[in-house]
């Protein structure tokens, strides 16, 4: 597949921040049984002349790879159509097989993701407020699977049994505290590298420091009043 033909993953992000990986294995099973039908629609309005049947599927078929981030593709479709509606009829068979070309390119990868939704990573939410619980999972689970746990020894158990991709860690536990969480955390060598942010109403001069010096991967303040910088974070220490 060659770069223009790859789908843009910038579109199927916010697909998945919009409904997650079913919407997109949706949409994609969608496109897949309805593409070759409106290719082929195309291919034949435009070999009895018939301009308004050539408009009409290509215009269908600019929306949807708009929505799946299939960038040329999109481009095809959109010049069939204004070549159709302005009457430039010669070039159209050509620019529908380039269409099906295309589509043919991108058709494996979309298969891939239609009956193998993408990974989502785990985020193991730690925090015996329930309140709080409520919130974050509210902001994190259109892009993240989330594992709740209302206190230490739970999350330890939890966490060691099912490690997920990230911890988001109160430090004011009850019983064992986030410290004593962390510490546990990097003292278990299947576990020692696990990103981990810690969650604290205590923000005061200097607290970001110790915090990070003792082995938290980030520091967020609460309440959180501003998402994107948990958002951000947690985006951050994924890529790493």
């Amino acid at each position: 597949m060659s770069s223009l033909d790859a789908i843009d993953e910038a579109a199927m992000q916010r697909l998945r921040r919009i409904g997650g990986d079913e919407l997109i294995s949706e949409l994609v099973t969608i496109f897949l049984r309805n593409t070759p039908v409106r290719i082929q629609s195309a291919r034949e309005a435009a070999h009895s002349g018939e301009r308004q049947q050539v408009m009409i599927a290509a215009h269908s078929l600019k929306s949807s790879c708009a929505n799946l981030g299939a960038r040329r593709m999109q481009q095809l479709a959109a010049e069939i159509e204004t070549l159709a509606l302005n009457g430039s009829t010669t070039a159209l068979p050509d620019l529908i097989e380039k269409l099906d070309q295309s589509f043919q390119c991108v058709r494996t990868s979309l298969e891939k993701r239609a009956s193998h939704p993408p990974h989502r990573p785990c985020i193991a939410v730690v925090e015996d407020n329930a309140d709080n619980r409520l919130l974050v999972r509210a902001l994190l689970q259109p892009m993240y699977d989330i594992a709740e746990y209302e206190n230490g020894t739970e999350a330890l158990a939890g966490i060691s049994q099912n490690r997920p991709d990230l911890v988001l860690l109160d430090i004011s536990l009850p019983g064992m505290d986030g410290y004593a969480v962390l510490s546990a955390i990097r003292a278990n060598p299947a576990l020692s590298d696990l990103p981990v942010i810690a969650l604290t109403a205590h923000a005061m001069t200097g607290d970001r420091d110790r915090i990070v010096a003792s082995g938290f991967s980030d520091y967020i303040s609460k309440p959180i009043d501003d998402e994107q910088i948990l958002l951000d974070s947690i985006a951050r220490l994924l890529r790493t």
